[in-house]
């Protein structure tokens, strides 16, 4: 799984970290209700119906036009009885084709998690929806009557339960998307200006940088614990010690009283027809023969004396 901080992990007071199947019961057993990024789903996903939308899609959908998380199968959404699917009966790539046959635009970073109970006995399916930048995802569908006929909607995550999106509602999401995309290039630049800045202004020698800044473009949830500046810390000086420990690829420097040896060009290749002496002859033969013949008798060259055969 791509997160590591859910709703299970706030319910159960438990630290950052990935997600287990005695998390996922314990949840059940304390009745942890259905919320906007908790979704529990007692019967694994159908096929689509004649006339009818594609479930496993719009919820899909709902979850990535909100902000994101998980779908869990097994477990009874009413009561949280924790009913276990059969892993056998899974079939993620056939989950995963009905999303991007149903789902537009295309929703990456979906996932698909089966967790088993120590003993064996039962399972969960765990569907991990990201929040998506590129929020509003429509569903497509047919009805039953006019099957050539497609429409799409826009779902979303109310609470507790899946709705629709109004014009308005419309509305916002495009405009909310064109403004994330305009922002990311914004702090992208500002980023990239800055590290340029602080690196020149603390190099003693004139040399070459390579500049790569990078911003997380999944949302963090609103419950997620914060990076303290401890933690932080931490984390660079691994990357600095990282890189310490990778090989130096630059060149040796050379001294000043070396002599610089200049690459010597590439012989030139040798012209057509040089290693076999007749061709070339014959060849300046039917150059020369046809203009000299023709400057005599003063008229232009004819595409039938050039193609003359050759004398022995």
């Amino acid at each position: 799984m791509a997160r590591s901080w859910t709703r299970l992990h706030e319910h159960l007071g438990v630290p950052p970290g990935p997600l287990d199947f005695d998390m996922v019961a314990k949840a059940a057993a304390g009745r942890l209700a259905e919320s906007d990024d908790l979704d529990w789903k007692e019967h694994l996903p159908q096929p689509p119906r004649e006339g009818r939308w594609n479930e496993l899609a719009k919820d899909v959908a709902a979850m990535a036009n909100t902000r994101g998380g998980l779908i869990i199968f097994g477990v009874q959404d009413t009561t949280c009885e924790l009913t276990g699917i059969d892993p056998a009966e899974v079939n993620s790539e056939q989950y995963a084709q009905w999303i991007r046959n149903h789902v537009h635009p295309y929703l990456s970073g979906l996932t698909f998690t089966t967790l088993t109970s120590p003993d064996g006995t039962r399972s969960v399916l765990v569907v991990d929806v990201p929040a998506s930048p590129m929020a509003p995802h429509l569903v497509y569908g047919t009805a039953s009557r006019d099957k050539d006929q497609q429409a799409a909607v826009a779902p979303y995550r109310d609470r507790d339960h899946t709705a629709w999106m109004a014009e308005h509602q419309l509305e916002r999401a495009y405009r909310d998307r064109f403004t994330r995309a305009a922002q990311t290039d914004d702090t992208l630049r500002q980023l990239v200006d800055h590290t340029r800045q602080t690196v020149t202004q603390q190099q003693r020698e004139a040399s070459a940088w390579f500049i790569a800044v990078a911003r997380p473009e999944r949302p963090l949830p609103r419950s997620a614990t914060r990076t303290t500046r401890d933690s932080a810390r931490f984390v660079t000086a691994q990357a600095h010690d990282r890189a310490a420990q990778q090989p130096d690829s630059r060149p040796e420097p050379r001294s000043p009283g070396q002599p610089h040896h200049r690459q010597q060009p590439a012989p030139r290749p040798a012209p057509l027809g040089a290693q076999h002496p007749g061709t070339a002859r014959r060849t300046r033969d039917l150059r020369r023969t046809p203009r000299r013949r023709h400057r005599r008798a003063g008229r232009q060259p004819h595409l039938q004396n050039l193609t003359r055969p050759l004398p022995r």
